[in-house]
C-alpha cells in the first residue's frame, strides 16, 4: 500500500505545469471519524489512505476530485449505510438504466467526481462493490457500470499514468483499464468476465504508440469474440488504428448481430475538416454488402454512409 502511495507522489510531481495538479490538504483521522460516524459507515482502506497521505479534493478525471462536503450531494447518496446493490463485473451495461429503483439515488455511494450534466463517478462505500468506482447517471440515460480498477488507489493511479504517457483521449477513461499493450491484449483475448474484456478493447481506442501487429491481434479478438457488446468496442478500437485498421473492419460485415454489422460500416469513414471520407476500397466493399444485406437497420446504415461520403 505505501509503494503505490509513493509512486503516486512521485507521479503528481512529474505531471507539467498546465495539468494544474494541486490537491487540497489532506484530512485529518478525526475529520474522517467525525464524517463516518455521522453516516454510520467505515469509509474504503484506499480511500482513507488517499485522503490522510496524499490529499483532499482538486486534480483528478473531468472537473476533479470533489471535497468533503460534496460527497453526499448526488440525490440518495446521503444513504451510506444502504447497500449500493449492484455486483460489480456480473454484466456489460449498454443502455439506459432500466432497473428503475437506482434512477436518481444511489444509496451505498459517495460522489468523488463531478462529470457535467447528470453524470458522476462514484465510490461504493456499502454493498457487494464496496471500494469500487462507478460511472452513473442521475437521470438514468445509461445504466451504472462499474470501472475496472479495484479500488481508489489504482483508479487514480491509472489517472496519472494516462495523462502522463498521453492518452489520446482522456474522456473515454471511466470505460478502460491499466495495462501494457501486451497485458491488454491478454485480458482481451482471455479474461473470462465481459465487462473486463471491453475495458482493454476500449482502452485501444487511445492507446499511446500502438504497435504495428495491434490491429491483427485486434482482428483475432473480433473473431473469437462471444459478447456483441465487446464486439463493438472492439470495432472502435480497430477504427482508431488508422487506415490498416479500418480495412479490417470489413470482417465485421458477416457478424450475426445487425448492431455490429451497422457500426463496422459507419466505423469505415473519417472526417476530415472538409468533409466525410470514405476510402473507394470501402466503398466498393460496403456497396458489395448493400445489394446482400437483408436487415432493413443495416442497409440503412450503409446507406447512409456511402450518402455521407
Amino acid at each position: 500500500m505505501d509503494a503505490r502511495i509513493n509512486r503516486i507522489r512521485t507521479k503528481l510531481s512529474m505531471l507539467p505545469d498546465a495539468e494544474k495538479a494541486v490537491l487540497g490538504p489532506v484530512l485529518t483521522e478525526a475529520q474522517i471519524s467525525e464524517f463516518e460516524d455521522t453516516h454510520g459507515v467505515r469509509l474504503p482502506e484506499e480511500f482513507r489512505r488517499f485522503l490522510t497521505r496524499i490529499g483532499h479534493g482538486g486534480y483528478g478525471p473531468t472537473y476533479g476530485l470533489l471535497p468533503m462536503e460534496k460527497w453526499t450531494g448526488q440525490p440518495g447518496t446521503a444513504r451510506l449505510a444502504e447497500p449500493f446493490p449492484i455486483v460489480p463485473d456480473l454484466d456489460v451495461p449498454t443502455g439506459p438504466d432500466d432497473r428503475g429503483d437506482l434512477t436518481g439515488s444511489f444509496p451505498g455511494t459517495i460522489e468523488v467526481v463531478y462529470r457535467g450534466c447528470s453524470d458522476s463517478t462514484l465510490l461504493v462505500v456499502t454493498g457487494p462493490g464496496r471500494g469500487r468506482l462507478v460511472e452513473a447517471n442521475g437521470e438514468g440515460f445509461f445504466a451504472p457500470r462499474f470501472h475496472a480498477d479495484p479500488d481508489f488507489l489504482s483508479w487514480y493511479e491509472r489517472w496519472l499514468d494516462f495523462v502522463l504517457t498521453g492518452h489520446h483521449n482522456l474522456n473515454w477513461f471511466a470505460d478502460q483499464m491499466a495495462g501494457s499493450e501486451v497485458q491488454l491484449v491478454a485480458t482481451l483475448l482471455g479474461d473470462e468476465l465481459p465487462a473486463r474484456r471491453r475495458a482493454a478493447a476500449y482502452t485501444f481506442i487511445t492507446h499511446p504508440e500502438p504497435s504495428v501487429d495491434l490491429p491483427g491481434r485486434l482482428l483475432r479478438a473480433l473473431t473469437t469474440e462471444p459478447h456483441p457488446a465487446v464486439r463493438e468496442t472492439i470495432l472502435r478500437a480497430l477504427a482508431a488504428q488508422g487506415e490498416h485498421g479500418r480495412d479490417l473492419l470489413t470482417r465485421a460485415l458477416t457478424d450475426p448481430v445487425p448492431g455490429v454489422r451497422a457500426l463496422a460500416a459507419i466505423l469505415m469513414t473519417t472526417r476530415t475538416p472538409q468533409a466525410w471520407h470514405l476510402p473507394p476500397r470501402l466503398r466498393e466493399v460496403l456497396g458489395r454488402h448493400l445489394a446482400n444485406e437483408t436487415d432493413d437497420s443495416v442497409r440503412d446504415a450503409i446507406s447512409r454512409t456511402l450518402d455521407l461520403t
